[in-house]
């Protein structure tokens, strides 16, 4: 099965849907692979990083409100090898409402989260090692989520009350996914150490100053 088109398809997706609800690209730095960031009123960043090499096929989507709105934050990750698909996440991490997002697909494998993430994640995370068949489902169901998740942001309301509890649960959701150690220490591999730091905290999950 070819990842590295289906990977595309979902990228290609999710930023046209960004790019449809006024998402602006904003320049970012060459890192050696695809990195789109884009920013609108309703939300601060949209990341999409597309890694692709001979041995392993990524795909990781965020998408982080601006701080005067309370809806979640959205995340999608798959990685794949070049013989089979390793695990796909995706969730609407709270923040300042019980907004979630629960799929009803009945996959097949599920995956077990690490301790960092059940302390951000909401209840009903898609953690799963898709098989082959389940590839082109995943795609639509990403797809929906995300349309989804716009047309809420793109209708909600700031709450200038909030802002401070915002900015602290995004920084919250931020400092824990930076502790993912099978991420940085393939970034490191890459980078190198000082890169590695400077993209984990400055384009994967950027802290609100």
């Amino acid at each position: 099965m070819n990842y590295k088109h289906i990977l595309n398809s979902i990228a290609d997706k999710i930023e046209n849907t960004i790019i449809q609800h006024s998402g602006k690209e904003i320049p970012t730095e060459d890192f050696g692979w695809n990195n789109k960031r884009f920013v609108n009123d309703k939300f601060r960043l949209a990341h999409i990083e597309r890694y692709s090499d001979k041995n392993l096929e990524v795909l990781h989507i965020t998408c982080f409100p601006n701080e005067k709105y309370q809806q979640p934050i959205f995340g999608f990750d798959i990685i794949c090898t070049e013989k089979k698909p390793l695990a796909a996440f995706m969730d609407w991490s709270p923040v300042d409402n019980a907004l979630e997002y629960r799929c009803s697909y009945p996959f097949e494998k599920p995956y077990p989260l690490p301790d960092w993430a059940k302390i951000i994640f909401s209840p009903t995370p898609l953690a799963i090692i898709p098989t082959d068949n389940e590839l082109e489902k995943l795609t639509d169901i990403v797809h929906n989520c995300f349309e989804m998740y716009m047309k809420i942001l793109e209708g909600a309301k700031q709450n200038e009350y909030r802002s401070d509890y915002i900015v602290a649960a995004q920084n919250r959701y931020c400092d824990n996914q930076q502790k993912n150690e099978r991420t940085y220490n393939v970034l490191k591999a890459k980078l190198g150490e000082e890169k590695a730091k400077y993209f984990m905290q400055n384009i994967l999950f950027p802290k609100i100053d």
